[in-house]
């Protein structure tokens, strides 16, 4: 008997993604942003260490007015406001930096994250959303596998509870351009996403027998991309959107995502080492992105410009998948945070 054709035939173009990879890590360097953030609010999650300290450091540079860093343990981010201090002494206004907890493995944790934003801040002009995970451990969090708990549920949960915020403070101050920008990556080139072809997509995604570190990393990270493209869609957002949301992809940077801190082959060893960028190179990527035109808005950012995500995004099966991703996690952000659809959608 016959195969049968499956709904969703994704077929990456590998060889193009890889070309455009190896000239963007060899050739190409973000330019080092220069946009000031005077007045702003600016919040950074998972910006205790990596890309995302370098971007805190970027964005205090630049002279944003309150910089809260969204981390895991206080204690860690006490320590990297510190270290952004010691290292911009041309600033002396350390209350600027503030350390609120905030752990995205948790539904409560976000929710009352979100909440404090909207009690505490009278305005937020940016929300960089980097926190994230890459493990080859198999963990049930909430019911969900963790790097689908991290890296989509609630960093979504986040985004749509503190979007009316940010709508609002476009609407009140005058002089805001609110960016909403989400931390992906070209591994979602990477993947054929067979999980797309079940009835229930987070139902597969939580079938350990199916489980690998990077193509559950590669799926977390094109489920980022199809929500954000359907979400845009659906705001149907006027020639000039009250908040510009857009996707950034850092390039491959020296980071601790790996939580398991694994020492790879020596034969990876020396390519990381020959196509690393540093954080502070990748970190740009981000404050690029959260200073972005209309023109980025539902993009892909690369390297401070828009880039294509992966072609298959733009046919009929992109749509549909888009769709079909969107659906199903909006049924479960909906469970968590029950009129958030309503809110934000």
């Amino acid at each position: 008997m016959a195969p049968q054709p499956v709904e969703f035939p994704i077929t990456p173009k590998f060889g193009a993604g890889l070309r455009l990879f190896f000239h963007s890590q060899l050739f190409v360097t973000p330019p080092l942003p220069t946009k000031s953030f005077a007045n702003q609010t600016v919040i950074v999650t998972g910006s205790n260490t990596g890309l995302g300290l370098e971007a805190a450091r970027h964005f205090y540079r630049l002279d944003c007015a309150r910089l809260i860093l969204a981390v895991r343990t206080v204690a860690k981010g006490e320590a990297a406001k510190e270290d952004i201090l010691r290292t911009l002494k041309q600033r002396t206004d350390g209350k600027a930096i503030e350390i609120w907890p905030l752990d995205l493995s948790s539904t409560a944790s976000t929710l009352a994250f979100a909440e404090r934003v909207k009690t505490e801040l009278p305005r937020v002009d940016v929300l960089v959303e980097n926190a994230g995970i890459n493990t080859a451990d198999w963990v049930i969090v909430e019911g969900y596998e963790q790097a689908v708990q991290v890296n989509v549920l609630n960093t979504f949960l986040l985004a749509l509870s503190l979007l009316p915020k940010l709508n609002d403070t476009k609407t009140v101050f005058s002089d805001s351009q609110p960016h909403l920008v989400i931390v992906s990556s070209e591994a979602h080139r990477l993947t054929k996403f067979p999980e797309i072809n079940a009835p229930d997509l987070y139902a597969e995604l939580n079938d350990r027998a199916e489980f690998s570190q990077q193509p559950r990393y590669q799926a977390t990270k094109l489920i980022e991309v199809l929500f954000t493209r359907e979400l845009v869609a659906r705001l149907k957002s006027p020639s000039t959107p009250p908040v510009i949301i857009n996707l950034v992809n850092p390039g491959l940077c020296t980071s601790t995502l790996d939580r398991r801190g694994l020492q790879p082959p020596m034969v990876m060893r020396i390519m990381r080492w020959i196509l690393d960028r540093t954080t502070e190179v990748g970190g740009r990527t981000f404050v690029l992105a959260a200073s972005a035109p209309v023109s980025s808005h539902g993009e892909f950012q690369s390297d401070g410009a828009n880039q294509d995500v992966e072609s298959w995004i733009y046919t009929d099966v992109g749509i549909r998948a888009q769709k079909k991703v969107f659906d199903q996690t909006l049924e479960i952000l909906e469970m968590r945070k029950p009129g958030i659809a309503r809110e934000s959608v």
